[in-house]
Order: C-alpha cells, then structure tokens, then sequence
C-alpha cells in the first residue's frame, strides 16, 4: 500500500501534461479582448508564457527521472529487487500521455529477453503501451499517414454503401466465393453495427490498398527517437531467435493451467502494426519453428501468441504484405492443425478469438477458406479428437462474427447431423454446441433506418417486439425436427434388451446436449418454442437408469423448461404437456412430474391462465391417495407449495 501510494505521487508530481490549445469559440473570445484592452492581452500572453515554462519543467523533469531510473535498471550491480522496483515505478511512467522516452522504450525492448520472467511481462505489457503511443500520436500529428487514411465515416443512407444494408451478412458468403466486389466493400469492424438498425452513418475502413506502403509511413517527431530505438532492437539479427525461445519457456504449473497470453499478444499486435511486412520476414523463422514444435505446450502457446497477434496487427497493412503473409501463414496453420493435441486446442481457440474480436470477417479471407473448406468436419473418421476439435476451431468463427459469418458456413454444408449418433461423446457434444451456435448465430434484424424500426416494433404493442422468443430460421426448424425425427426412428428400431449403447441413446445424448446448450447457455434461447414437443421424450429418457449422462441430461432438461418463464401462450401449450405426463401408468414418471408441475405454476403464475391452473391444482390433488407412498408425499408437498403460491 505504501508502494502504491508512493509511485502514485511521484507520477502526480513529475508526469507532464501538454498545454491544450483553446477551442474555436475560447479562441474567438481571446482575440475579442485582445483587440479591446491591452491589459488583457499581456495578462494572456503571461498566461501563455507560464504554462509553457511548467510544461518544459514537468517534461524535463520526467525525462531526468526516467533516465535515473532506466540507469537503475540497467547497472549491473542492481540486485534484482531494486531493479523490480525501479521497474514498478517505470511501469507507472509509461502510461503518461507523453512522446515516449527513448532510454525508456528501448530499454523495454532489450528486456524482452530478459532471464527473468516478471521484467519479461512488465516490458511487454509498457512496450505495447508506449507503441501504441507512438501510433497514436503519429496519426494526431498526421491526417495523411496512411493508417488515418483508411478510416472512413460512410453514409449509410445510400443504398450503394454496402450493397442493401439487409444483405451484408451474405458479404462474407460472395466474397469466399470469389466475389471481387463484396471482398473489396468498406469493412465494418463494430460486430453491433447493423445488427440491429444501421446508423446514419457508420466508422468503416477502406480494403487493403494496393502496393507495399507502410501503414505507418509517416512517425511524429518527438516519438521518432523512441520509434528508432525499439527498430533497433527488434530487428537486429537472433532477437527474435530469444524472443522465441524465453517467450516459450514453460511455467512452472502443470500444462493444463497454461494460458494464452493476452498481455504477450497485445505486443506482437502493436509491433506488427507499426513495423510491418519487414518485421515479419525478421520473425517469420522463429514463428515457423515455434508453430512445428507440435510436442511442446509451451511452443505452441507461445506461437499462437505469436500469429494472433500478427493476424491482429495486420489491420493497416497493404495488400502486398497481407499477400504475402498469407502465401507463408496458410501452410503452416494447416500443418498445426492437423497435429492439434489436447492441450494446446486452447492456445489456437483463443488466438483465433483475439484476432477475431471487432474485425470483419473479410480481413481473414484465406484463413476462413482453410478451416470452413480446407478442413471440414469429417463424421466417419476415426480420429474422435481431431475431428471434435475441427468443430471447436469452426467454432472460433461464428463465435466471433455471429450473424455476419453465419451465410457462409451454412453454404459450406457442414455435415453435423451425421454426427447425431457418433460413437465418441467428445465429438457428440462438439456437434450439438457447433448446431446450436451456428443456428442462433444466423438471426439479425438489420433494420435498414431507424424509421423502419420504429414503425415495425410499433406493430408489436406497446412492449415492442420480443427478440428473444425467436424460434429460428427455417433451416434451424427443420433441423431440430430432423433431429428429432431421427431420434423417433432409432427408438422403434431399439430392440428389448440389448447390451450397450445404441444409435438412440446416442443421437438421444446430442439432442438433448442440443437443447441443453440452448436452454442454459444460449444467447437467444430459440429452442423454447420447441419444448413443448419433446417433453414426452423427455420424461421417457430420464428413465434410462443404465445409462447416467442419459438420465442426467433429460432430467436437467426438464428441470429448466419448468422454470422458464414463458409467454401467455407458450406457457399454456407446456402446462397442458406436463399434465399429460400424470396420465402415465408409471409411477415414477408421476412421482417426477408432480414438482415440475409445482415450479411451472410458481414461475408462470402471471402468465397462466385461471383454467389451467385450476387443473392443475385439481390434478395433483388426486394423487393424495395414490397407492404409492413417494407419489402420495410428491403431491402433497406440490399442493402445498402451489396453495402458498396462489394465496
């Protein structure tokens, strides 16, 4: 506590703040009372003078600490706790809104390769943040830099910006397929623009421009020597060999507590995009040798690292680089994901999600043709894991881009439904959560103004319309219903007694893994509308006491859709259900759907209707004197329960 307090005051005391040049309207005033009285405009050239004499202090001062530190740091004879120290405190002066230090960046640099792992972190984590100050400022001190030239603020209102609004989802679908056009429309990174209603006017990016040009053509003069010092350091010849190997040294925690490293990404993001193709070819060998050692956790994580932050950074780059990138990177991910393992699934999953996050899938043309066709997912092989985890990588996708990558890897006609009664669970449950993702990621209402908007909520009553009670495209209805039809078949060819699993209790497992994922962890819960036409099913899978995971998941099943508070009529169609359920001439069937019935009536008891309740009420009571005793205790504590409910 004192440490922090201390560091804090220090940086309040010593950070620079640049003096900010009054606005038009302040300006406008200034210039009024300059001309009106003499006495004012002296009094505000003395103001003028004054602030600039405390900036130049503040700065030089900030400098001098710096400096001092950084000579700390460095010297030889530093124990390492005063080196930590002085690296704390630096670790504080990097965030100052200031032209980076020289002494300071480049020292962040060489500790890259430092032996010990704490410098290693605090110099990735400040030289990415004084990069990223360098960028920053390059582009205030230049409009015409060629990273600033990019940016555009499109007007959404002329239907020729991004074809019809309504249809740029399928943008990514035509330009997989070859569409020149749709490859080269701005790029919208917001994943929530458009989703909804396209604004006015939207922050788009202009399609990589042709030649070689660096995105940061142009670096501002105060940050030039930092900008020069950290050049220096990152290409000079074996660094990234060092990089490579200390970035990949393995914790030590066991292998299945490493993670991807946010922090280690976020610095490959920043020094790709300010350096460019020409530090790529400086990297590239390291990168390829860390990504080919299959055998070790930490290579890979640290090679995926690598290449999500290289994907990442690339946001600036000319079509040239970006060509000749992908020429190089498509191979070699193809031979790492052929050799996945495991535990490093992980590493390549998060890589992909960071790179992916708030950028059009567009950017990623060559890598979203490798996994959705050069990898497709495969139902009759016999490689249970490598197979799952082809849907887990698909999964990065539209877990990422949703509705706006959607079109696409439908067209690729994944084959999930031949999955249905795959021997393997870990491929099952992969399936069912690729389905049921890929299917709630296909809905967007994509308003074309806001207008159009209004006026069609409007029609919905005065609540508006209800998105979450969407029940799915028609290619989500029918394939719900294949599932569920195909489930049916393989239940009337089960044939008495048989040992082992059978083709229904595994296509039973994935359709219920199907709507388990929706019904607890979906975003848009699409699979309500559905409920009521399984609860049959349901009630009869839990009674498969041979098979646990069967039983457990109908039970759970269950338990969530008498908890759900539906709509008006939704809840009358599941109350009705249930009670059908009590018709069984099994007891324990009853003995189990009497506190579904108690829970439905709690959590819908606004929404159910009068009748239905009193049949409810009426239903259960005759099972007080049912011949079985659990029966007889389940609807006595159900009546009770419910009678408190109503009163």
């Amino acid at each position: 506590m004192i440490r922090n307090t201390a560091v804090t005051q220090v940086v309040y005391v010593v950070a620079p703040v640049e003096p900010v040049p009054p606005g038009p309207l302040l300006e406008q005033m200034v210039n009024a009372l300059d001309g009106a009285n003499t006495d004012v405009s002296v009094a505000v050239a003395k103001s003028r003078e004054t602030c600039a004499q405390r900036y130049r202090y503040a700065a030089s001062e900030y400098t001098r600490l710096v400096n001092e530190l950084v000579g700390i740091l460095r010297d030889a004879g530093t124990t390492w706790r005063f080196a930590a120290i002085a690296g704390y405190y630096l670790d504080q002066l990097t965030s100052v809104r200031t032209a980076p230090e020289e002494q300071l960046v480049g020292t962040l640099a060489e500790y890259l390769t430092s032996d010990l792992m704490l410098f290693r972190e605090s110099a990735a984590l400040n030289l990415a943040q004084a990069i990223g100050m360098i960028k920053k400022r390059s582009k205030l001190s230049n409009p015409n830099i060629a990273a600033a030239q990019r940016r555009q603020q499109l007007d959404m209102r002329d239907g020729r910006a991004l074809g019809a609004p309504h249809a740029y989802a399928d943008l990514c679908e035509r330009a997989l397929d070859g569409d020149t056009e749709a490859a080269q429309t701005p790029l919208v990174d917001n994943p929530a623009c458009g989703w909804f209603v396209w604004p006015k006017t939207a922050k788009v990016y202009a399609a990589a421009p042709t030649g070689d040009a660096l995105a940061f053509d142009s670096i501002e003069e105060a940050s030039r020597p930092a900008y020069n010092a950290v050049r220096s350091v990152l290409f000079a010849d074996g660094k990234w060999a060092e990089i490579a190997r200390l970035f990949s040294v393995e914790s030590t925690r066991p292998s299945e507590e490493e993670i991807f490293g946010g922090t280690r990404a976020g610095l490959f993001s920043q020094v790709f995009s300010l350096f460019g193709p020409p530090l790529l070819e400086r990297a590239w060998t390291a990168i390829e040798g860390l990504a080919r050692e299959n055998e070790r956790v930490g290579a890979q994580r640290a090679a995926a690292e690598m290449i999500g932050g290289l994907l990442r950074g690339t946001k600036h780059w000319a079509q040239s680089g970006l060509d000749a990138m992908w020429t190089q990177l498509i191979p070699l991910l193809d031979t790492v994901f052929a050799r996945l393992a495991p535990d490093t699934l992980r590493f390549w999953q998060a890589a992909l999600q960071y790179a992916f996050a708030r950028r059009d899938p567009r950017r990623y043309l060559p890598l979203i043709r490798l996994i959705v066709y050069g990898r497709p997912f495969d139902p009759q092989a016999e490689a249970p894991f490598a197979e799952a985890a082809k849907l887990d990588i698909l999964r990065a996708l539209f877990g990422a881009w949703d509705w706006r990558i959607a079109s696409a890897v439908v067209a690729s006609r994944p084959r999930f439904l031949d999955a249905l009664a795959h021997p393997y669970k870990q491929v099952r449950d992969a399936a069912a959560i690729a389905m049921y993702t890929l299917s709630s990621a296909e809905f967007s209402v994509s308003y074309a103004r806001v207008d159009e908007a209004v006026d069609d909520l409007a029609r919905y009553g005065p609540l508006g319309r209800d998105f979450s009670q969407w029940a799915g495209s028609s290619r989500t209805q029918a394939l719900i219903s294949e599932m569920t039809q195909r489930v049916q078949a393989w239940k009337a060819e089960v044939v008495p007694l048989t040992v082992g699993p059978t083709n229904f209790s595994r296509g039973s497992k994935t359709l219920l893994s199907f709507f388990f994922v929706g019904f607890r962890f979906g975003p848009r819960r699409l699979t309500l509308d559905h409920a009521p036409n399984i609860l049959q099913l349901l009630s009869e899978l839990q009674e498969h006491h041979d098979d646990d995971e069967l039983c457990r998941l109908a039970s759970s099943n269950l338990e969530f859709l008498s908890q759900v508070l539906y709509t008006a009529n939704l809840s009358e169609i599941v109350g009705a259900r249930l009670l059908a359920l009590l018709d069984s001439s099994m007891w324990h069937v009853v003995n189990k759907a009497l506190p579904l019935l108690c829970t439905l009536t709690f959590a819908n008891r606004f929404t159910l209707s009068r009748e239905i309740r009193a049949r409810i009420l009426d239903t259960t009571s005759l099972f007080l004197e049912h011949d079985q005793i659990e029966v007889r205790q389940a609807a006595s504590s159900s009546l009770t329960n419910m009678v408190k409910c109503a009163s």
